[in-house]
């Protein structure tokens, strides 16, 4: 699989950047699906020019960083009609979010496990104020797996456990981490990937408040190998 990094912040974007947006290729390029949609992405999307390609689109959970683009997005599937509507694979709540996605342009299921093309897309909860998923992608012999937005968890670390290549919520430093937060820090996520491990760490959903480079520090403590997740970078599962 090919994973290709359409945004990379959260709660908000930098200046030129875009929230959670994740694209994902099987190797044969007949199955196209995007995780999350968040602000910024559309643009980026139609930059890798793959709108027309999708199969389908993932949501960790309905946050605005992780799924307001697919607002706009139906106004660019207008100008590049569709044969069927596009599945969109979404948490049932918060419901007035979700509603927003009712759109004859869109096919709305919840997010259970599912097939799709060549894909096997799995979900388990993680720990968040509102209902979200991580999500694990099976496909051409390899597993990728995403945190969403999480804190600590058994069961999400179980989830995990021998992902080629695991994209983890660097969304607070250790030292403004507490055990009731809605994200891991980074220090944590190169804990995660290496109890659980993984292959590869990228870390992902950089608060601006950070230097990316600081939080890199942090999870290398834990997994020397951790890289950051760039906007427009390519990664080969």
């Amino acid at each position: 699989m090919k994973l290709t990094i359409l945004g990379n912040n959260g709660p908000y974007p930098v200046p030129g950047g875009a929230c959670s947006g994740y694209l994902l290729e099987s190797d044969s390029g007949d199955t196209t699906i995007l995780i999350d949609c968040g602000t910024g992405v559309l643009a980026n999307l139609m930059n890798a020019d793959a709108l027309d390609r999708l199969d389908a689109v993932v949501l960790t959970h309905l946050h605005y960083d992780h799924m307001s683009d697919l607002l706009p997005m139906q106004y660019a599937i207008q100008f590049h009609p569709r044969k069927h509507p596009l599945p969109v694979y979404a948490p049932m709540s918060p419901e007035p979010v979700r509603a927003l996605l009712d759109a004859p342009c869109y096919d709305l299921w919840p997010a259970k496990d599912v097939t799709v093309g060549e894909m096997r897309v799995s979900f388990n909860p993680a720990r968040h104020p509102v209902e979200t998923n991580a999500v694990a992608v099976q496909c051409d012999g390899a597993r990728f797996v995403f945190t969403g937005d999480s804190n600590t968890d058994a069961l999400l670390e179980l989830f995990c456990e021998g992902a080629n290549l695991l994209l983890a919520d660097a969304g607070l430093s250790e030292a403004d981490w507490k055990p009731t937060a809605p994200h891991f820090s980074a220090a944590l996520c190169g804990k995660l990937a290496h109890d659980a491990h993984c292959q590869r760490l990228l870390l992902t959903h950089f608060n601006p408040k950070y230097d990316p480079a600081d939080l890199l520090d942090e999870a290398r403590r834990h997994f020397p190998a951790a890289e950051l997740a760039r906007i427009g970078d390519a990664h080969y599962i």
